[in-house]
């Protein structure tokens, strides 16, 4: 009987992407780069899909989205094979999964997509003997590292809510769906990778190899097009020089804005929370203001320049479907 296959998330920056290259070091599985299609396509997950015609709209439309054309996958998809309804909606999103990994000469495949902590019922739905490895780091660093990237959060109050939203998404997946999630923190990762990855293997149901934690020797292009300049110290290998960088990084105010919005699930995870004081008295109003006005600037830097508007329709539309 084959593995399930599994799935990594967590907050944006969280480490999915130095986890997701070693664990696709395994020689049992291929994980691509983020994919987003169980989201995108959602709206199609009750058609009937009856008719060759039909599968192969949803077929075609999935081989063509934006996430999975960065696979560069050969050929095409596959045909319904007689499959209806919730059969061949699976089939169709597992299809270039499946194809990823038959690239790469793996025999199985898993997903790296952090915003599917927030979908992790619809990834369950669709793949009800699914893994869900769930990545947690200390939401300060976080904050950090999404505050320097053009997809993250402008400000401590906003990034400090959207840890805590990824976060609590995640418990309360382990909550719902038990010995499915193994949740996992970054800061035991680096600082004892082989007992951590060794444990996440067994999980997964892969092969541990001790060359697996040479990420350092990747290749380049694992990562996705145009982002190698969002994993700077990717490359120097697994370390623990990003762990505690609030603690220089973040004014007290900062500190004192993030423990306000996120110290209970700081604390819930072990982390410590100083006493920074109390917050500087600014508008919730305020800070979605500003959060919002360069949110947009990014977006349109980022989204319509950059990656010529390739993935907008799609990115609009989840930001519509999480309001």
């Amino acid at each position: 009987m084959t593995p399930p296959p599994f799935f990594i998330v967590a907050c944006d920056r969280s480490g999915t992407t130095m986890l997701r290259l070693i664990l696709d070091g395994s020689p049992d599985v291929a994980i691509p780069t983020e994919s987003m299609i169980l989201v995108d396509f959602a709206a199609r997950s009750a058609d009937p899909l009856e008719t060759d015609a039909d599968f192969d709209r949803l077929a075609e439309a999935v081989w063509r989205h934006p996430k999975v054309r960065e696979w560069r996958l050969p050929g095409a998809p596959p045909a319904r094979e007689g499959r209806t309804g919730p059969a061949a909606y699976r089939a169709a999103l597992e299809a270039p999964l499946l194809a990823y990994a038959a690239r790469h000469g793996k025999p199985r495949w898993a997903d790296k997509t952090p915003y599917y902590v927030g979908e992790l019922d619809l990834v369950k739905a669709v793949f009800p003997e699914a893994r869900i490895v769930n990545l947690v780091r200390d939401g300060r660093d976080v904050a950090l590292s999404l505050l320097r990237v053009p997809f993250g959060p402008s400000n401590v109050w906003a990034a400090a809510r959207q840890w805590r939203a990824a976060v609590d998404a995640g418990d309360a997946a382990q909550a719902r769906y038990g010995g499915d999630v193994l949740t996992i923190r970054y800061e035991d990762l680096v600082a004892e990778p082989e007992p951590v990855v060794r444990r996440v293997c067994a999980f997964c149901e892969i092969a541990y190899r001790p060359e697996m934690l040479a990420i350092e020797e990747s290749a380049a292009g694992k990562l996705a097009a145009g982002q190698e300049g969002w994993f700077g110290e990717l490359f120097a290998g697994i370390g623990t020089r990003s762990v505690g960088k609030w603690r220089a990084g973040m004014t007290r105010a900062q500190q004192a804005v993030f423990a306000a919005e996120a110290g209970q699930a700081l604390r819930r995870h072990g982390y410590e929370v100083p006493d920074a004081g109390p917050p500087p008295r600014v508008p919730a109003a305020a800070y979605a203001a500003h959060n919002w006005a360069v949110k947009l600037w990014n977006f349109a830097r980022l989204h319509v320049w950059q990656e010529r508007g390739r993935e907008v329709p799609h990115v609009i539309r989840r930001r519509l479907q999480r309001r």
